[in-house]
């Protein structure tokens, strides 16, 4: 009986397979979406070239998931779920948000007294965590995605949904300004307009009246490029008002575990970018927020490893089809 679990973002597409319930993922390899018009063809060669059949497929993706329908929100891939498991030839599949597989990803960290000797993931700010309360796991990536995990007895739960696209909240002239250019050019500006690779791209074109790359912003931010620093404060600070929204609403208190793959590589910016400053200053609630303990992610193929948890979740079962 084989896997297949797929993680379907805005830019890349990673999977990886397992030959027996409980095994280890196996041959994980990351795409490009963009060299692909659909994902139907990239799987079946991808089987095709392992030599693997398909009984069950585990579909993460950057989307809102209602039916069967898929169309991903930063990229030009549209397909349907129940379609794409029958060529497969799979038995069962499992379609669910991508932040839901990056939360499964982590449904140990209630249960495991040494969490952190996996050096994937990385503590930011130690802190007092409830672990009878939600996590929350956030990160920008080509969009911004957010869920809480929540304990339940021996086992979590997931609330999943579209955090990235809650209303721009800005607190500073300069964020109020790029909010005000946004505004005239789209309407609406949601927090993963900022808060993400091409949201570093939009702050910067407001900001200098040139275009560049996210990631050369990134790569001159790093080297000192005081127009890329301004650019990238901006980002990781509306990120922090951001995960301090989150983390009130849900009333989550166990920490915060950020992922995707905008943070990791900004990584040494973060002391002094003014990020932990603005989580912090919540008036009266700043003193909830100062306790949060905050981690970083650096598996990028989580998702594959969630998704998978996610099938064998008895919260998530109802979720599972079943073609034959």
């Amino acid at each position: 009986m084989a896997r297949l679990a797929v993680d379907i973002g805005g830019t890349s597409i990673r999977l990886a397979y397992s030959l027996n319930r409980g095994s280890d993922l196996m041959n994980a390899e990351e795409l490009a979406c963009a060299d692909y018009d659909a994902p139907d063809d990239l799987l079946v060669r991808y089987c095709e070239r392992h030599q693997i059949k398909i009984d069950e497929l585990i579909l993460a993706v950057a989307a809102p998931v209602f039916g069967t329908r898929v169309d991903v929100t930063n990229s030009h891939w549209q397909f349907d779920a129940g379609a794409l498991a029958a060529a497969l030839g799979a038995r069962s599949y499992l379609l669910i948000n991508d932040f839901t597989a990056h939360a499964m990803a982590h449904r140990d960290f209630f249960y495991l007294e040494q969490l952190y000797s996996d050096k994937k993931l990385e503590c930011l700010r130690p802190g007092k965590g409830d672990l009878t309360s939600p996590l929350i796991v956030i990160g920008p990536g080509t969009g911004l995605g957010v869920a809480a995990l929540i304990p339940m007895d021996s086992d979590v739960k997931v609330v999943d949904g579209e955090g990235g696209h809650v209303s721009y909240s800005p607190r500073t002239n300069a964020e109020v300004h790029v909010l005000s250019v946004l505004q005239k050019e789209i309407g609406h500006v949601s927090a993963e307009r900022i808060i993400s690779g091409s949201g570093l791209e939009t702050i910067y074109k407001i900001q200098n009246g040139t275009s560049k790359l996210a990631s050369e912003i990134g790569a001159s931010a790093l080297l000192g490029d005081k127009e890329s620093v301004d650019v990238v404060n901006l980002m990781l600070q509306s990120f922090a008002t951001v995960l301090a929204n989150v983390t009130l609403s849900f009333g989550a208190r166990a920490g915060i575990i950020i992922v995707g793959g905008v943070v990791p590589k900004l990584a040494p910016l973060l002391r002094a970018s003014g990020f932990f400053e603005r989580l912090n200053d919540h008036g009266r609630c700043s003193p909830y927020l100062e306790s949060m303990p905050i981690y970083l992610s650096r598996d990028r193929f989580a998702a594959l490893r969630g998704g998978v948890s996610a099938f064998d979740n008895k919260f998530l079962q109802s979720r599972v089809c079943h073609l034959v």
